[in-house]
């Protein structure tokens, strides 16, 4: 699958290749030495957010920041949870109409119609 990627991000990550150089191996390698592992891992991602939201006074957590894209996006595309499916790559929509669903609070707006109708 061919990604497409916004300037912003290829500005950043030609940034990150300056730094880390343009040798073989993977984009990125763990933060130790000790790690036992040539590339970054979950946890140290992980500890990467935390900590740069520590930083920041938020606190965060990468599946957060997954989640607040997502909503984000599904915000700026109308609700179109199919168009956020591929940018998600989530394969069930229903995953993505929960997170509609607390982005727009249908059921709350259902809900005050029912009363309103009664």
């Amino acid at each position: 699958m061919t990604l497409t990627l916004p300037g912003p991000t290829r500005a950043a990550l030609g940034a990150w290749i300056e730094v880390r150089g343009e040798a073989p191996g993977p984009l990125f390698p763990p933060l130790s030495r000790t790690a036992g592992t040539d590339r970054l891992s979950a946890g140290g991602l992980y500890r990467i957010v935390r900590t740069l939201g520590r930083r920041a006074g938020v606190p965060v957590r990468p599946h957060g920041l997954r989640h607040a894209a997502i909503t984000e996006a599904l915000t700026l595309m109308g609700g179109d949870v199919r168009a956020v499916a591929r940018y998600s790559r989530h394969r069930d929509l229903r995953v993505l109409t929960l997170y509609d669903d607390a982005r727009t609070d249908l059921a709350g707006e259902v809900a005050a119609r029912v009363a309103g109708s009664l």
